[in-house]
Parts: structure tokens; sequence; C-alpha cells
């Protein structure tokens, strides 16, 4: 297995060289390569490590009693989750983890029910975890086998009309999320990324040395840029935004483009040919399936 994996990371780079002339991209495993595992699962951020992850992201989103945890949404979403006695949850359960308590949230199962849009993906069951423990699990699992340590790209899973209803106001969620990172001391490994600007303004304000990412599926450059009162360390569009004045833009001001997050081959080798080398997906490129 570990021969095949290594075959096919060599195999990846002399593609990219042969087409583009450049190393292998930077490749961020959205939700932990969830086309592969479970997503969002510590299982699926070993897994992604072993694939050569260079960035694992995740989103975090808190508990009633204000538990950072790992999840996409801010409610138990239907289409992964099960309840303790193995049961579907309905779609209209609208089960608000900020609502619930992580005694209770524990008891959900995240990880047996395949999501609908990804067939081989590998499912096991797996509750929901804290970040604390994602991290402690990570970082172990990286030493134990002698990887170099990942970067944490993290979203803070934040809007105007989520405040006190899925999640704490931005002071406190930025406040409470960035303790687990600095108690971890992965703050320099980790990037912060939003499509909320408050919450990327506050990190910049209170923790100037840790790097934000502005996420972006809309709008043009210059509309985007306004959005911050400074310049992001990183820029997240999707790639139908991605064109030459945005790769020149961001070579120019020393700000990092990542392709947002896509599963389609074209849409990555165009962002390539154009001289992104960063990329995000729920699969590494070798892996993802033919359309």
């Amino acid at each position: 297995m570990l021969k095949k994996k290594l075959l096919i990371s060599f195999t990846f780079c002399l593609f990219l060289y042969c087409a583009y002339g450049q190393s292998k991209p930077e490749w961020h495993a959205h939700r932990g390569f969830r086309g592969l595992m479970a997503e969002s699962t510590i299982p699926a951020m070993k897994n992604a490590l072993d694939l050569k992850a260079d960035v694992l992201e995740f989103d975090i989103t808190f508990t009633k009693d204000k538990q950072a945890v790992v999840s996409h949404d801010p409610k138990l979403d239907y289409l992964i989750t099960l309840d303790k006695d193995g049961k579907e949850i309905p779609k209209a359960a609208n089960l608000a983890i900020y609502q619930m308590e992580y005694k209770v949230l524990k008891t959900y199962d995240i990880g047996s029910k395949q999501h609908k849009d990804f067939p081989g993906q590998k499912n096991f069951k797996a509750h929901m975890p804290l970040l604390k423990e994602l991290l402690d699990s990570v970082e172990h699992y990286a030493t134990l086998k002698g990887y170099q340590k990942p970067v944490y790209n993290i979203e803070t899973k934040t809007s105007k009309a989520r405040d006190g209803i899925y999640q704490p106001a931005p002071e406190e969620f930025v406040k409470r999320l960035m303790k687990v990172i600095y108690k971890a001391k992965v703050q320099d490994r980790v990037i912060i990324q939003s499509f909320d600007p408050r919450t990327l303004e506050i990190v910049r304000r209170d923790y100037p040395k840790v790097a934000v990412m502005l996420i972006t599926v809309k709008g043009n450059l210059s509309d985007n840029m306004k959005k911050l009162s400074f310049l992001p360390d990183y820029y997240a569009p999707s790639p139908n935004l991605i064109n030459k004045e945005v790769v020149d833009f961001c070579k120019q001001q020393g700000i990092k483009l990542l392709c947002g997050n896509t599963n389609n081959k074209k849409d990555i080798e165009k962002v390539l040919a154009l001289g992104v080398t960063r990329v995000c997906s729920d699969y590494p490129y070798q892996l993802i399936p033919a359309e």
C-alpha cells in the first residue's frame, strides 16, 4: 500500500512538472478528503496525511457548552448522520449543534452513513470530534509516522444570520477557537479562513501572526478585496473566478492564491496552467473520479 501511495505521488509530481513546469502544488484536503473517507473525522484526517496532503481543511462550530467541534454544518447533517440507535435523522429535524451539549452530540454517528455524492467513500462509526481531540490525534499520528507536521486550514463557519442561534458572536467565537489552537501549540501552522470578514478582522487585530484566508464564490477581485480593511494572507476564490488578473494581482501583492474546493480536473488543470500553486479538493488529484 505504501509503495502504491508513493508511486501515485511520484506520478502526480511528474505530470505537473511535464505539463506546467512546476513542482507539486500544495494540496488542501477538503474535510479530510471526504471523497475517500467519512468527512471531518479523525480517521479521514490521518488518511489524508497518508496520501501526502499538505494542508488539512475543516470547519468549526460550537456546542451549547461552548466546545469547539469539527463540523461543516451548524446543525447535524441528515445526509451523513445516524442517531444513537443507528437510525437516520429526518431532513426537517433541525438539530442545531449550538443548542446541544457535547455529551449529547457525541452520541450521534457521523461516519457510518455514506454521503450520496461520494459512492467510493469508506465509512465507519465515528463521533463528531472536538477540535482539541482532532489536533492532538493528528499531531501524534504525524509524529508516529515521521511525517512533516501539517498545516491546518480552519474555517470559521459564521454569518450574521447565525449569531446567537447557531454560533457564538464573532468575538467569542474567535477567542474560544484561538484558545484551543494556542493550547495545542499549532498556531504557527494554522490558517483561519472564512466567507465572513468579521472573524478575519478579529483574528488580524488580536492574533496578527496567524494567517488569514478570504474565501469567495462570487464577485470580482476589486469588490472582494474591499471586504477587508487589509490584504489577506490567502485568497480562495472558486475556480470560475480565477483568471490572469487574479493571479497577477496576488503575485504582485504577495497574497497566496488557493483554488477553492473543486473535484473537476479540467478546472484544476486550467488554474494550474494560469500559475496557481494551491488547490483544495475532496480528493487527491490522481483519485478524482472521471466525470
